[in-house]
């Protein structure tokens, strides 16, 4: 189980490298056409610098890297499977996302490449952890709502980072 327990981070620093690359620069770039299609995304975007993006992101990994150790040292995968459940609906979503607004959207990328990934490693997870329907129905929903639950954390502290960097004379962007 190791072996797929840290393919977890792994899926998710592939993937956040290329939002934290690009999101930023392309929402600027976007904004116009989201605000139309897409005002709730500005919300969650406006006023938001890369080093606050990435301020989140790198909490959202000490979580992922956090759940991995206590799931290795308890031998209990429940809340790793479901995490890892979550973060591909996660990736899967973004594709949604990049449909639905027919352009590249960066984290269009790495999904497409981590969803099959991360489907491979769940389905090769169940063949050892043998658990039932009912425990894995369990830990998805759990994960699905830690995974929903952190993003908006996430998505509060990017705002919170951007602004304190911003007060203490670190103009961004």
């Amino acid at each position: 189980m190791a072996t797929y327990v840290w393919l977890f981070p792994i899926l998710f620093i592939f993937h956040d490298m290329e939002e934290i690359i690009g999101l930023i620069p392309w929402y600027q770039k976007n904004k116009e056409l989201l605000g139309k299609r897409f005002p709730k995304i500005c919300k969650v975007y406006e006023n938001v610098s890369t080093e606050g993006f990435a301020f989140a992101v790198f909490e959202e990994l000490v979580l992922c890297i956090a759940i991995c150790v206590i799931s290795l040292f308890t031998q209990w995968y429940g809340l790793w499977l479901g995490g890892l459940i979550g973060c591909t609906i996660h990736f899967a979503i973004h594709i949604i996302q990049s449909v639905a607004i027919k352009k590249y959207i960066p984290a269009l990328i790495t999904s497409v490449m981590a969803v099959p990934v991360g489907c491979i490693v769940i389905r090769n997870s169940l063949n050892v952890l043998n658990y039932s329907i009912e425990a894995l129905l369990l830990y998805s929903a759990a994960g699905i709502a830690l995974v929903s639950l952190n993003l908006k954390f996430a998505h509060w502290l990017m705002k919170k980072f951007t602004f304190w960097m911003e007060k203490w004379g670190c103009p961004l962007n």
